[in-house]
């Protein structure tokens, strides 16, 4: 085994750095692994403005990154046809721009524009001696595309007034209501507009996510029996098991009745809420799977090349589990465990928990709470794929944004080529050393996940947040449903249970609970507060 270890680095030595033609671009599937080579084709220096304008054509996402590109190679951004034809009478000027200026000088440009003869409902609002009453008197759509919009410290100064019922029962019917009851309840402040969400109806426009935190808001507004019937509107509506869990966990958090631990310990999921149910419960974690297979190569499958692997993600879909099970078998080696992992919990319906364990030997000598750490990042990223490229292009297995990555390549004294990301090895040697820096300034794994997720400047922000992971009533728990970015809030709690799920397949010994406890201790978790 040592000797198979040994030259299995040897192994993932593909040839990188290879920039496609536009030929060669023109025949990959259409997905976001086309989109970043159509990325790098347009940045090199020698692509045409001709040929970098049809590869930019062919992309399926127009993401910042490849209109930033074009910009740069043509001069200028190719117009992309639109549904619906603008007002040309409109003065269009975003609610975020506008709150940043001063009322004079928003005044004097209002007064420009209708001189003009042109209107802007952004200026009309936010120029008015009361913005808030102006704002009410709009349709619930533009209400709602305007408070989003502008900046917090705008809404705290001019927005932070009770909605009336009327108001509520209009707004409730507009789908961008969702992004606006987010934004109150999650970020400090606006004590007055959050207490007259108390009196918000449900309708089918409101989503789950939203309707679980109007519960988490009559909770900290005290009303416990409004809290309880938001909860069971959320959890009337959860498509997913782990939603159903984590509001099980919830009525559990509210009433201590152990019936909900009970239906959460029945769930075939692992998460946050499993884990803590079953600890409460002194019931062990779940059974998890982690393949051991033999050592194979895969024919007519390049486990460097993400278009081989969007062309699996491409069949299967819309598949039988048994298609996607039998898919599975094909890759059955040691080489292709995250992918042969995927396809199986796939199939079974998200059902068996797979915690593939590959690449050990990249690890040898690290302590195992970084191994845990790497697995738990490297699970939750790309479920161990080394192809993978995420819709803003961050790349591998652990999906390293392409600034980080030069970032760190220059602090080695490294030439790295982007693409050399899809080795694993590199791709955990960077992630390392990218868990160095992060780990300087936090020591938890759910804070350090927020870091990698969403950034060290994010992090710092919310943990400091005076509302955020002190102790009191539903804490920690509170906090972690609080935390106003969606992304890094439930990659964080995925990471922080994968990481007990590893740190005990690596055999340490580590509950969910005891982490959970450290998080309103600063001195146990972090350097910032």
């Amino acid at each position: 085994m040592k000797k198979l270890l040994l030259i299995l680095p040897l192994i993932y030595l593909p040839l990188f750095a290879k920039i496609h033609t536009l030929k060669e671009i023109t025949t990959m599937p259409q997905s976001i692994s086309k989109d970043f080579y159509i990325w790098r084709f347009i940045t090199e220096s020698n692509t045409t403005k001709e040929a970098s304008l049809n590869a930019y054509q062919q992309s399926l996402r127009k993401s910042y990154k490849l209109k930033k590109a074009i910009r740069q190679k043509l001069g200028y951004l190719p117009k992309e046809k639109t549904k619906n034809a603008k007002d040309p009478k409109n003065f269009i000027i975003y609610p975020k721009t506008a709150s940043k200026k001063t009322l004079t000088s928003l005044k004097r440009l209002y007064q420009k524009v209708k001189k003009k003869g042109k209107y802007s409902t952004v200026l009309k609002v936010m120029t008015n001696r009361d913005p808030f009453e102006a704002l009410k008197k709009e349709s619930p759509k533009t209400q709602c595309y305007i408070f989003n919009q502008v900046t917090h410290r705008y809404r705290l100064r001019y927005f932070d007034h009770p909605f009336s019922k009327e108001q509520l029962d209009l707004l409730s019917n507009e789908p961008q209501f969702n992004q606006t009851i987010h934004t109150i309840i999650t970020q400090r402040g606006m004590k007055q507009i959050k207490k007259s969400l108390l009196n918000t109806p449900i309708t089918e426009k409101i989503n789950f996510q939203n309707r679980f935190l109007l519960s988490l808001n009559a909770l900290k507004e005290g009303n416990i029996s409004q809290a309880t019937n938001y909860l069971d509107s959320a959890k009337s509506i959860a498509k997913f098991q782990s939603q159903k869990d984590q509001c099980n966990f919830w009525f559990y958090l509210i009433n201590r009745d152990q019936k909900h631990l009970e239906s959460v310990i029945q769930s075939t999921q692992v998460n946050l809420y499993t884990l803590a149910a079953r600890e409460i419960m002194h019931q062990p974690h779940p059974k998890v799977i982690t393949p051991h297979l033999p050592m194979r190569f895969v024919t007519d499958f390049d486990l460097h090349n993400p278009i081989d692997w969007e062309k699996i993600k491409r069949d299967i879909k819309e598949k039988s589990s048994d298609y996607i099970d039998q898919k599975a078998n094909s890759y059955k080696s040691y080489l292709t465990e995250g992918v042969y992992s995927y396809l199986k919990e796939k199939a079974s319906g998200y059902t068996l928990p797979y915690y593939a364990m590959p690449y050990l030997d990249a690890m040898i000598g690290k302590p195992k709470e970084r191994i845990a750490l790497l697995y738990a990042i490297a699970r939750q990223e790309s479920r161990f794929v080394p192809a993978s490229i995420s819709s803003s292009y961050a790349l591998g297995m652990m999906q390293i944004m392409p600034f980080l990555i030069k970032h760190l390549a220059s602090k080695r004294g490294e030439n790295l080529d982007l693409e050399e990301m899809f080795d694993p090895y590199i791709a955990i040697s960077y992630a390392d050393q990218h868990l160095d820096y992060l780990t300087k300034y936090l020591y938890h794994p759910l804070f350090i996940a927020y870091g990698y997720n969403g950034g060290i400047g994010f992090t710092k922000k919310t943990i400091k947040q005076p509302h955020l992971f002190k102790k009191g009533a539903y804490e920690p728990y509170l906090s972690m449903e609080l935390i106003n970015y969606e992304e890094s809030k439930e990659y964080a709690k995925k990471v922080l249970s994968n990481y007990v799920i590893y740190m005990n397949l690596l055999g340490e010994k580590q509950k969910i609970l005891p982490l959970l406890e450290e998080l309103s201790d600063p001195l146990a978790t972090d350097r910032f507060r």
